[in-house]
């Protein structure tokens, strides 16, 4: 009886006809099967896959590959939008440090210094200091 990877020549027998005759079965990794127990069950039921349906099938990764990689959430679409909108969003937050500096210097001159005090006193409230003179301009009423 021969094994599957033996050397040894087999009997010569009567030739039987092709339509009785099994298919033949080949190892595609060019070992020996004795190696390799583990991988007899797989080429025992190994079949051949058409080349139409193995174009479809290439596609079909493509086509997955390519929505994963660039078009999907994690795509490279996505990942560059992303960039953008943090940059973005950083020059927004840079130019709001910049004001807010501004703010917080505008509020520690107003809470030491009183010259400005006093000028916000006089424009936006009317006051007046003891001793100032007071000048009313009145327009003419215009007759109509």
């Amino acid at each position: 009886m021969r094994t599957w990877g033996s050397n040894e020549p087999r009997k010569k027998r009567g030739r039987t006809p092709a339509s009785t005759r099994a298919p033949k079965r080949s190892i595609a990794s060019g070992g020996d099967l004795r190696q390799y127990p583990f991988l007899r069950a797989f080429y025992e039921h190994q079949t051949e896959i058409s080349a139409n349906l193995q174009k479809f099938l290439f596609l079909m990764v493509v086509a997955t590959l390519l929505y994963v990689f660039v078009l999907g959430d994690a795509g490279a679409i996505k990942i560059l939008s992303l960039k953008n909108e943090k940059a973005r969003i950083e020059a927004e937050v840079a130019t709001l440090n910049v004001d807010i500096k501004a703010l917080q210097e505008e509020i520690d001159r107003l809470k030491t210094d009183p010259y400005i005090m006093e000028k916000l006193g006089r424009e936006f409230y009317g006051y007046i200091a003891p001793g100032d003179k007071v000048f009313k301009i009145v327009r003419p009423q215009s007759e109509e």
